[in-house]
């Protein structure tokens, strides 16, 4: 299902009823002067142009529409730009912290060997070929 709005001049707020829009797959709402923010929507088949709005700068207002979900932001002068950082950061950090832990946990459990004396247990030489 689509919803294509652009280029009406639509004024006033995006109304908090279109995130219950569950079929929606394309959503265009750029070129109009909608204020505040975008309520969250989950859009089926998200591409880069699946869901445009009015949340680039410079902006008509004094701050530009909040479009946490937007794929795609233009500004007041018609230029729109695909947005991506802000979905990706959320799976980089995930990824960093896992990898951060996993290396405290085999940093912890080596000092332990070698405190009960078991790092030797392990270790790759062997005095048996000397």
């Amino acid at each position: 299902t689509s919803l294509i709005l652009s280029f009406n001049k639509i004024t006033g707020t995006v109304p908090p009823g279109i995130a219950n829009l569950s079929n929606l797959e394309l959503l265009h709402l750029h070129d109009n002067r909608l204020q505040g923010t975008v309520p969250r929507l989950a859009l089926k088949g998200q591409t880069k142009s699946s869901f445009i709005a009015d949340c680039g700068s410079p902006s008509e207002f004094d701050s530009p529409l909040d479009c946490p979900d937007c794929t795609m932001c233009c500004n007041s002068q018609q230029e729109c730009d695909v947005t991506t950082a802000t979905k990706d950061f959320g799976l980089w950090a995930g990824v960093v912290m896992g990898l951060v832990f996993g290396f405290l946990c085999l940093v912890l459990l080596a000092s332990l060997l070698q405190r009960k004396g078991l790092y030797q247990c392990f270790s790759l030489k062997s005095d048996a070929y000397d």
